[in-house]
């Protein structure tokens, strides 16, 4: 499995993601899921399209990982991208 994505993680265009699980921290911040919000600094407001389905958070959100998308298109960029979650 790839990285998990975190609040204040990266976009591969710059911007980050402002939105994460209120139930589930990992190392400190809040796992970004499906529908999490982020700003691209190339198309503006967005939020995230893909989560991984066998990953969910407490609530049953599906956590992103890194190289998902969001809706404009763009990847995610993980922050912690030697931690591998199997």
């Amino acid at each position: 499995m790839k990285s998990p994505i975190r609040k204040g993680d990266e976009l591969e265009h710059g911007g980050e993601v402002t939105g994460g699980s209120p139930w589930t921290n990992f190392m400190g911040r809040p796992l970004a899921r499906k529908g999490d919000t982020a700003i691209c600094n190339q198309h503006g407001p967005t939020v995230i399209d893909e989560g991984y389905a066998r990953f969910p958070d407490r609530n049953g959100t599906e956590v992103a990982f890194h190289h998902y998308r969001c809706a404009c298109g763009c990847r995610l960029i993980s922050s912690l991208q030697n931690v591998n979650i199997e």
